[in-house]
């Protein structure tokens, strides 16, 4: 039963985080919109910025429901993906339909006052007036769709009645559970609602604590591949916050943010939930640990230590994907797993203390904002003498801890050095083989294509599924270019870093070109 969970919350995780991969765009557009949009730019770069803004605003961040079910079905779905999307909208649409018909059946449709459907606990969703779910909708229905075509999309009837077996047959039962779900929804969420209002505000009024904590626990579950969970909850549904801007309701840490940003003129004080989306693990952080481990290096070793660590600190800083750094030590000390997550969690609570409005993530994002926010909200001055002091508490704490517990962390080894201490930390492996060479041996290491039940990619990790444990060579697999490898249980998570699409293609299309053969 345990397993069975670990593996559900682990499909859950990685299927979640498909559509959010498409945001990051959707944020530097709207930050380069907001500030065509600044009073001293001419009138048709104006117009330019509040039609990218609109767009962007009411098409993806007004729609993230509807994205996200579409989105999660076909992530979810093993076989069938463009049934699961098609099914995903389809289902999406009876809902709603199904929901606004028995509330306005019913006689509990809300009327809007001076804020709108704001507060009603109702809300506009493609024009239809429904149970306001936010992102949950979205989320329940995709989980829905996903397992449905998983469970039964294999189903087959006789040759009379084969056009209504395999997907058609699932949207069939779709059709009658959304109706029923649809209908119980308008009885079971006002409470659910009422609930996540009540977690929310315990959220807001707890300051630095619950900063810290999301902080914290944001680091200890990276290494099974499940802080999705946590962030992107925080950064796109309720449970960060709803806000008011220019007469609209948005949910969500970075929704808000974003709104605000396309809406500054109109905004007075930016909302309490920034405090989820200013983070120092993207810039600064990395750059104390690198400093640290060139510091506490074999003098011998210090030039090729700061080749491993320099580009993984610059994969942080440009491409928000710390994974490069992080697993250089992840693996050899927990000590200092841990004392990186306390101090990632001060990295949310120092900025909250001194004040600091504004996102931070990677370089490019961070440099945006600044510049679409007025210093009177951001402070975004805080940002370099913040980011120093973060440096510098990285810097000591690691260094001392390594000296100290005279931890094995890059160049301090005594006889592997090179491309083999290389492989014994879990950084970037640079082969010298040719591609075909490098997936016919991480095909092998999986125990045969045959063995491979899934194959997914988050930001920077292929995820695959294998059917026999038994059969994995997990040396094998390390000898293929990645920052790191994780092994839980019947899931491997190869930590790619930027660029993993394009290596998950390359190796659905080896994968697909070996046709009958194993490898």
């Amino acid at each position: 039963m345990k397993e069975k969970l670990q593996n559900a919350m682990q499909t859950f995780a990685r299927s979640i985080i498909q559509p959010v991969m498409f945001m990051a765009v959707t944020g530097i557009i709207i930050a380069l919109a907001a500030i065509f949009k600044l009073e001293a730019m001419p009138k048709f770069v104006q117009d330019v910025g509040n039609l990218f803004f609109t767009v962007l605003s009411s098409g993806i961040i007004g729609q993230l429901s509807v994205i996200f079910c579409v989105g999660i079905s076909a992530a979810i779905a093993k076989k069938h993906k463009t049934d699961a999307a098609i099914l995903g909208i389809s289902v999406y649409l009876i809902f709603l339909y199904t929901n606004n018909f028995w509330l306005n059946f019913t006689h509990r449709l809300a009327k809007a006052g001076s804020q709108g459907l704001f507060g009603t606990g109702q809300s506009m969703v493609l024009g239809i007036q429904v149970t306001d779910m936010g992102v949950f909708l979205g989320i329940i229905l995709g989980c829905l769709v996903g397992y449905f075509i998983n469970r039964w999309g294999g189903v087959k009837f006789h040759k009379y009645f084969a056009s209504y077996e395999g997907t058609k047959f699932v949207f069939l039962l779709l059709i009658f559970t959304t109706i029923i779900l649809a209908i119980l929804v308008t009885y079971i969420w006002p409470p659910i609602n009422a609930l996540v209002s009540s977690t929310v505000k315990l959220m807001g009024t707890s300051g630095a604590v619950g900063l810290f904590a999301y902080g914290f626990l944001n680091r200890m579950l990276l290494p099974i591949g499940m802080h999705h969970l946590l962030w992107m909850p925080l950064y796109y549904s309720p449970l960060g916050g709803t806000a008011m801007i220019a007469g609209k309701s948005y949910s969500g840490a970075l929704n808000i943010f974003l709104a605000e940003v396309g809406n500054i003129s109109k905004v007075h004080s930016m909302d309490w939930s920034i405090g989820f989306l200013v983070n120092f693990g993207y810039i600064f952080l990395p750059i104390g640990i690198a400093l640290a481990f060139i510091k506490t290096a074999k003098p011998e070793n210090k030039a090729k230590v700061k080749g491993l660590v320099i580009p993984a600190v610059m994969t942080a800083m440009l491409a928000g994907i710390t994974e490069p750094i992080e697993f250089m030590f992840l693996f050899i000390s927990p000590i200092l797993w841990l004392a990186h997550g306390i101090i990632y969690g001060l990295g949310l609570v120092i900025p909250h203390i001194f004040g600091l409005k504004i996102m931070v993530g990677n370089v490019i994002e961070t440099i945006m904002y600044c510049i679409a926010i007025p210093m009177r909200l951001g402070h975004q001055w805080l940002i370099i003498p913040i980011g120093i002091l973060m440096v510098v508490i990285e810097y000591f704490a690691f260094k001392f801890l390594i000296l100290k517990f005279n931890i094995p962390t890059v160049g301090r080894e005594e006889e592997l050095v090179g491309d083999e201490a290389l492989k014994t930390t879990g950084s970037e492996v640079i082969s010298t083989n040719d591609t075909n060479a490098q997936m016919s041996d991480l095909i092998k290491g999986l125990g045969g294509a045959s063995n491979i039940q899934n194959l997914e990619n988050c930001y920077s990790r292929l995820r695959i599924d294998v059917r026999d444990i038994s059969k994995i060579d997990l040396n094998l697999i390390k000898q293929f270019p990645s920052s790191g490898v994780i092994n839980k249980k019947n899931n491997i998570q190869i930590v790619i870093g930027p660029g993993v699409e394009s290596t998950r293609d390359e190796l659905d299309s080896y994968i697909a070109g070996l046709g009958t053969k194993d490898y």
